[in-house]
């Protein structure tokens, strides 16, 4: 369990820090779903408890996986970077 915490908190600092490219905000997404994931887990092995939560939430870490990667592509087509900064109300369609 120390080692899911450990994952939740480095993957949220990766996420409030390094927030220049999409892609990095991606990854420290899926890698703070994989630390909620390990953590129910290990949660679920000790309490004795079901595994539906478990499964609910790595089908929600998949959608989210290919949500978040087809906005990326989609992005890319429109903008030609991936820059967190050219992703803006103002000036998406220019």
């Amino acid at each position: 369990m120390k080692i899911s915490w450990m994952g939740i908190l480095t993957s949220l600092f990766t996420f409030s820090k390094m927030n220049m490219h999409i892609l990095i905000l991606l990854i420290s997404l899926e890698a703070l779903m994989l630390s909620l994931l390990v953590f129910l887990f290990s949660f679920s092995l000790i309490y004795t408890s079901g595994f539906h939560m478990f499964l609910i939430l790595l089908t929600f870490a998949a959608c989210e996986a290919a949500l978040g990667l087809g906005l990326l592509v989609s992005i890319l087509r429109v903008r030609g970077n991936d820059y967190v900064s050219s992703v803006s109300t103002l000036n998406f369609y220019a």
